[in-house]
C-alpha cells in the first residue's frame, strides 16, 4: 500500500533530523579527531550528495537550513575554543603569535643595527696610531743654599 503524501513528509523529516544530528555527531567527532577529520567528511558528504536525489522543495529548504546551523555552530564552537586557548595561554603566561611575531621582527631590527654598527666602527680610513711623549722627569727642587756660621 502506497504512503500517503503526510506520511512521506513526515518521513522526510524523520530523515532530514538524523542527518543533522548525524551531521552534529560527526562536528563532535571531528572538534576531538581534528581538521583532517573533518575535511575528510566535507569530501564525503559532496561525493555522496551527488547521488540524493532530492524528493522536493521542502527537502532542500531543511538540507539548506541545516548546512547553514551546522555551519553557524561549527564556527560559534571555533571561536569559542579560540577564545578559551587564548585565556588558558594567558594564564599560563605564554605569548600570544602576535606577541610572538612582533619580537622576532624586533630581534630582526636590533640584529641590523647591530650589524650597520658593526660596519661603520670597522671603516676602511686607519686611523693613525697616537705617539705616546715620554713623561718628564721631575726634578727635585733645589733648595736655596743656606750659609753656615763660623
Amino acid at each position: 500500500m502506497a504512503k500517503k503524501k503526510g506520511e512521506r513528509l513526515d518521513d522526510l523529516k524523520a530523515t532530514a533530523e538524523k542527518v543533522w544530528l548525524a551531521g552534529l555527531g560527526a562536528l563532535a567527532k571531528t572538534e576531538k579527531q581534528g581538521d583532517k577529520f573533518f575535511k575528510s567528511l566535507v569530501k564525503k558528504g559532496k561525493q555522496y550528495e551527488e547521488y540524493i536525489p532530492l524528493a522536493s522543495d521542502a527537502v532542500k529548504d531543511s538540507v539548506t537550513i541545516a548546512k547553514k546551523q551546522a555551519s553557524d555552530a561549527f564556527q560559534g564552537m571555533e571561536s569559542a575554543f579560540d577564545r578559551q586557548v587564548k585565556a588558558a595561554m594567558k594564564r599560563a603566561g605564554l605569548a600570544s603569535k602576535s606577541e610572538v611575531d612582533a619580537l622576532k621582527k624586533e630581534v630582526a631590527q636590533l640584529k641590523k643595527a647591530s650589524k650597520s654598527k658593526q660596519t661603520t666602527s670597522k671603516s676602511p680610513t686607519k686611523k693613525k696610531p697616537t705617539k705616546k711623549k715620554p713623561a718628564k722627569k721631575k726634578t727635585a727642587k733645589k733648595k736655596p743654599a743656606t750659609r753656615r756660621k763660623s
